[in-house]
């Protein structure tokens, strides 16, 4: 009887405790709100590509916790969208609410167009959207990042250059060959020695590719175009057929969240809470010994309606929130620009005018022809049986090329055009850079030299890329690589779920048009050599012709994103517009940085999931060498504020904890299990 009993009064506590167990308390951490601690050592704002690496691995130490908090959910509810490869084309996550949905203000050099800028809004963040391509930059890329910074990769602290980031890329990635069948028919050329083994994210090619993917690199010979026979090893120029995030075991999408948090062992010290906005970053009124402020803890709802809850931070914050969110907490934070955060009403607690500068933008158009042989779209529109297989279903666009000036301008005069840009740096720096903020001009014209004296003359200016995922028709794209024209984005109001305002000014700058102009005739040199394969040109079509048809069909509707917007919060010095330094702090800030795609100081020629990936892992190296500790007497007190139209819940029970509820029902447990042994 008294056993019985026992057991009666244990199952008893577990019921009255289910209220206070986290209702999905999954394996990997994901928690719900009511679990949060109220404090943590390190938090993360945006739980996507480069944010989820910086989790996964600080919390390699179990005593260390980590949260991170991420707008999007956790994406379970659309994982037939994220997972199979062609998803990316097929049945996007793009427009749905697992995207932020960004648009530009109108570009009145895109005849007053406003641009769509999808971003994933999701656990994964773009790299649970994007189209996959593993493209590093180049060796003279990744060098000048370093020079611009005046940083001796010798001296102690963060190295951009070629020799470092390429060990963090490849740290990040597991290799997998071509296999046999694809290689029969397919030119297929790679190195597996540039690429990592062993990490988190699967690197590999489809299990099949189209006929037609396999007269890529001949006809761009044909059009003098060579292949490129070692790609992501540094050198960028040539076509290629490249290796995409794609998982080979199961033909999925390898993405930071699939690669860096669903394989992970439980771990207690890392929380991951979706579906909430990290509104602002808390900072001290004091500063630490060097003159800066610090972070005592974050910020956080879940709507607009919603109670703000404030966590402390132990030792640092780290912003991933992209070009776009981690900009847009830094000046709702009270970090930016004296006048966007007047305008905004948003009090300024530390004036650094580059957040939300420098911002830079892919632009790419394509030439689309008819075709009568097959192509993806056409065994997708299909429906057969086959369509809806694994393999099937892992074929995606592959088929790059990455050309510098001398190709575009067909063996003229590059160094006219260089000369032609140099002599316009001033009037550019005075005209187009849209903060006259010294520093910001200044930051404008290291950057433009940069790619006028460096970049120009060798490195690649425009990507071709082979679209294959229509019905009846193919697509060759050209993309700007280098962009001389600069935007901005800011915020107008202090309500942080207001959407954060986004102006590239894309074509402010007569150079962009001019490269646009040169890729699409390449382009079409490229098309006429794939021969009868390649038909009708239904796009721009044979009436535009002349240099002022093309450019006129570039501003009315024939350029739009490439989806890799970058340098919002530049690593430059800061008398240049810089936002973070060398070691990613924050200027003026003594325990926050940014890890994500918004620190480069200009565009790659490259997609940037690599470059972001590897800024993840070097991120979580530069940290863990850190030994900031915030003062015990300063970390910002666990609490909650309701709106003023809100019912008071001050008292609610849920927050009046110091431990986690289920540790509690833990201790019950333990005590029950006790008495009965007893």
């Amino acid at each position: 009887m008294t056993k019985r009993l026992a057991v009666l009064l244990l199952l008893a506590v577990l019921e009255s405790s289910c209220t206070t167990l986290p209702r999905n308390l999954y394996v990997r951490d994901i928690i719900t709100q009511d679990d949060v601690q109220q404090s943590y050592d390190y938090i993360i704002a945006g739980g996507g590509t480069a944010g989820l690496v910086v989790a996964s691995r600080l919390s390699e130490n179990a005593d260390t916790t980590v949260l991170v908090v991420e707008t999007g959910l956790t994406g379970d509810d659309v994982a037939s969208s994220i997972n199979p490869p062609d998803g990316a084309f097929y049945s996007s996550i793009v427009g749905t609410d697992y995207d932020w949905q960004h648009v530009t203000v109108s570009q009145p050099n895109l005849n007053n167009r406003v641009v769509s800028w999808p971003r994933g809004k999701v656990l994964g963040g773009s790299s649970a959207m994007n189209a996959m391509y593993q493209v590093r930059p180049s060796t003279t890329e990744m060098d000048a990042w370093n020079e611009i910074n005046g940083i001796d990769p010798s001296s102690t602290g963060g190295d951009w250059g070629w020799d470092s980031m390429y060990a963090y890329m490849k740290k990040s990635e597991n290799f997998v060959a071509p296999n046999d069948a694809l290689l029969e028919y397919l030119p297929i050329a790679y190195n597996a020695s540039s690429y990592g083994s062993g990490g988190p994210m699967q690197v590999s090619y489809p299990q099949m590719m189209i006929n037609i993917v396999s007269n890529w690199t001949s006809s761009l010979a044909a059009a003098g175009i060579p292949p490129l026979l070692n790609p992501n090893s540094g050198t960028t120029l040539g076509g290629f057929i490249t290796p995409s995030s794609i998982n080979p075991s199961n033909w999925t999408r390898s993405y930071s969240r699939s690669a860096y948090i669903d394989p992970l062992p439980p771990r207690s010290n890392l929380h991951i809470l979706p579906g909430t906005t990290l509104v602002r970053i808390v900072l001290s009124n004091a500063t630490d010994g060097s003159g800066n402020l610090y972070a005592t803890g974050v910020e956080f709802a879940q709507n607009g309606a919603a109670p703000r809850v404030t966590v402390g931070v132990k030792k640092e914050v780290i912003l991933a929130g992209g070009a776009l969110g981690s900009p847009k907490v830094l000046m709702l934070s009270g970090v930016g620009p004296k006048d966007v955060l007047a305008n905004a009403s948003v009090p300024l607690l530390l004036e650094l005018p580059g957040v939300g500068q420098h911002l830079q933008d892919h632009l790419t158009a394509g030439v689309v022809w008819n075709t009568a042989v097959e192509t993806a779209g056409s065994i997708h529109d299909s429906n057969s049986d086959f369509s809806k297989t694994p393999e099937f279903m892992s074929v995606i666009n592959d088929a790059v090329a990455f050309v510098n000036s001398s190709a575009l301008f067909n063996g003229g005069s590059v160094s006219d055009f260089q000369n032609q840009i140099l002599a316009a740096l001033n009037d550019s720096a005075a005209t187009l850079v849209p903060s006259q903020d010294a520093s910001i001009v200044e930051g404008y014209k290291a950057v433009y030299q940069t790619l006028a004296n460096t970049f120009l003359p060798d490195v690649a200016q425009i990507e071709m890329l082979m679209s294959i995922v229509g019905s009846g028709s193919v697509t060759i794209q050209s993309a700007i690589q280098h962009p001389f024209s600069r935007g901005r984005t800011y915020i107008n109001s202090n309500n942080p779920f207001d959407p954060i305002i986004i102006d590239p000014q894309y074509y402010s700058h007569f150079a962009d048009v001019i490269i646009m102009r040169q890729g699409i005739k390449l382009v079409r040199q490229v098309g006429a050599a794939f021969g009868a394969l390649f038909e009708d040109e239904t796009s721009p079509g044979p009436n535009i012709q002349t240099d002022a048809d093309i450019d006129n069909w570039l501003v009315q509707n024939g350029a739009g994103t490439q989806y890799h917007p970058t340098a919002s919060c530049s690593m430059l010095p800061k008398d240049q517009g810089g936002v973070v330094d060398r070691n990613l702090l924050v200027y003026g800030l003594g325990n926050v940085r940014v890890a994500d795609a918004s620190i480069f100081p200009f565009e790659f020629a490259a997609h940037l999931q690599s470059a972001t990936y590897g800024v993840g892992e070097q991120a979580a190296d530069l940290i863990k060498g850190s030994s900031y500790t915030v003062p015990t007497s300063f970390i910002a007190p666990f609490a909650i504020t309701y709106p003023a139209n809100s019912s008071d819940k001050a008292s609610d029970a849920r927050y009046s904890r110091t431990y986690p509820s289920y540790i509690l029902t833990l201790v019950v447990i333990a005590s029950c299990a006790f008495h009965y042994v007893l």
